[in-house]
């Protein structure tokens, strides 16, 4: 291979030519940083179009380091890629590079404002409940955080397509991508919990205790006893509910006769690692409080007890239209 140049007056950022024999292919190369699927999304359309604009030539992606993932949605695309672990998939008519299954090599930098943390999310929660036009200042006040930590935030989902300015206030950009990228970062956390038996033959039984009790509504249903009361999709044997902290479980579990077990709970109190924005935008239904749709279906998404099919039920019938509400206008 010939040494790397920068043209001139082209929109790529460098020019390789690889000695195939008598051959020789021309490789235009575009070095992207993807800090989101929908950076990766915009960057794979970007040479695709390019590459027409170039019948001569093979454009190829190259970024820092490439998941698995993401690689496996490059080959699908046809878009040709290397990443400075060595990873590389480029196909031409006279080539085929396949070298995967390379790890990171790079330390993950965490300078960088994570959007999906828990006051962070707010920002993103605040624009899905009240939807487009919102300004820094107006979520600000909503949520609770300063101006500046706002604006932080709102940068940094700019940086990641999510996030998009139209007459003086924000919507939301590339949703699916968006959600995909959450629940990556969220299913990584851990909450503590206390599991309680309530005298009571089935988990609906429960949800009418809590009822009936007259408990405070300091406490939200989640997972699918929550889902049940806004979207019903399965079954479910326990009921979920979270506190802000377990003391508080125990009045409740008090309350309802119920005593704590290690095993063959049908109660289950838990203090969520996100202690802040897991209880922002509840809602009502039935006489119980139960947290937002969003963070249903963030609970939802990897739960093992047919989670991801009740996620995905909460998603294209109660999120969705609220998303494409905060992405109105775009």
């Amino acid at each position: 291979m010939q040494h790397c140049n920068a043209p001139r007056g082209e929109r790529h950022d460098c020019e390789a030519r690889v000695s195939l024999g008598n051959e020789a292919l021309r490789l235009l190369i575009e070095f992207k940083q993807l800090g989101s699927d929908a950076r990766l999304k915009e960057a794979a359309e970007l040479i695709r179009r390019r590459q027409e604009d170039h019948p001569g030539a093979l454009l190829v992606l190259a970024c820092r380091f490439l998941s698995p993932a993401r690689q496996e949605f490059l080959r699908e695309s046809g878009v040709p890629f290397f990443d400075l672990a060595g990873n590389a998939w480029i196909v031409a008519d006279n080539v085929h590079v396949d070298r995967r299954g390379f790890p990171n090599p790079f330390p993950e930098q965490r300078h960088r404002q994570d959007p999906f943390a828990d006051k962070a999310s707010l920002v993103l929660r605040a624009l899905v409940a009240s939807g487009p036009r919102k300004g820094v200042r107006a979520i600000a006040e909503q949520t609770g955080l300063s101006p500046g930590y706002v604006s932080k935030v709102v940068h940094e989902l700019e940086e990641r397509s999510y996030v998009g300015r139209r007459d003086g206030g924000l919507s939301l950009l590339n949703a699916r991508e968006l959600l995909q990228d959450w629940v990556r970062a969220y299913r990584r956390h851990w909450t503590e919990q206390r599991g309680y038996f309530v005298p009571a033959t089935r988990a609906q039984a429960v949800i009418d205790a809590l009822r009936q009790a007259s408990l405070n509504k300091d406490y939200a249903l989640t997972l699918q006893a929550g889902a049940s009361l806004v979207a019903p999709y399965a079954d479910f044997d326990v009921v979920d509910v979270y506190v802000h902290d377990l003391q508080a479980a125990a009045q409740l579990a008090g309350r309802l006769d119920a005593r704590e077990v290690d095993r063959g709970a049908n109660l289950r109190f838990s203090v969520p690692y996100h202690r802040v924005s897991a209880f922002f935008d509840m809602q009502e239904a039935t006489g119980l409080p139960v947290v937002s749709d969003l963070q249903l279906y963030l609970d939802l998404y990897d739960y093992a007890q047919r989670g991801r099919e009740q996620a995905e039920h909460i998603l294209e019938h109660r999120l969705m239209p609220k998303i494409e509400t905060a992405s109105a206008g775009r």
